[in-house]
């Protein structure tokens, strides 16, 4: 069962080799045509002046497609490798969006300041998850929505094949991937699990959809 307690092991965190390893598995064209789009729905509805938070964005794709679009976007991630992997991706791309090294569970935002939290594949290695859902809380402004999407603990191994059979990647990069998520699949949430984290979270609730590989989860501040 998915360990639903403030404090869960905190997953090693991606730096060096190893981040610019999954920098490069991510930025294949596939993957960024994937997350064009994921931009595209994540942002649509906000108004032109939108503040946007990614928390834990990685090597900085998705941050940077949102931030083709106008929005001033914030990233904020513990690793040092991914931050300055990130603000080189923001500069070759020519777009304004700023990346800072910080803990999810303490996030160096003012209070009520963005729109949007945005988190992708990276909640599931939170070492205090309902720490971090309170900040996400905390900095997001009242009627703003913070959206999750991670694993799903119940997917099945066709589920994970299918997957990274989509990313378009090499032979040994696909067999090393499936296993990695194997892996993390044991950390991941499950729906009940996920609602039952939230609930214990200055959310009080969540919304949570299911798509075989694919959890999303949809926070609210109350307005």
């Amino acid at each position: 069962m998915t360990d639903i307690r403030p404090y869960r092991p905190q997953a090693p965190g991606m730096e060096g080799p190893i981040a610019r390893w999954y920098a490069r598995i991510r930025g294949t064209a596939t993957q960024l045509a994937t997350v064009r789009a994921q931009a595209a729905a994540l942002t649509a509805g906000l108004p032109q002046d939108a503040r946007v938070l990614e928390v834990a964005p990685g090597p900085g794709y998705l941050a940077v497609e949102m931030a083709r679009f106008g929005f001033d976007v914030t990233g904020v991630d513990l690793s040092a490798t991914f931050v300055q992997l990130a603000t080189d991706a923001a500069r070759r791309a020519g777009v304004e969006a700023r990346f800072l090294r910080a803990d999810a569970a303490d996030l160096p935002l003012p209070d009520a300041s963005v729109d949007l939290v945005v988190c992708q594949a990276a909640f599931k290695n939170f070492g205090r998850p309902v720490a971090a859902l309170d900040e996400m809380h905390r900095v997001l402004r009242p009627g703003g929505t913070a959206v999750i999407g991670d694993m799903n603990r119940d997917a099945t191994a066709a589920d994970i094949h299918r997957e990274v059979a989509a990313m378009g990647l090499g032979r040994l990069n696909t067999a090393f991937t499936r296993m990695a998520l194997s892996g993390l699949r044991r950390r991941a949430y499950a729906a009940d699990h996920f609602r039952v984290t939230a609930a214990a979270s200055a959310f009080g609730s969540c919304e949570v959809r299911v798509d075989g590989l694919s959890l999303e989860v949809r926070l609210s501040r109350t307005a």
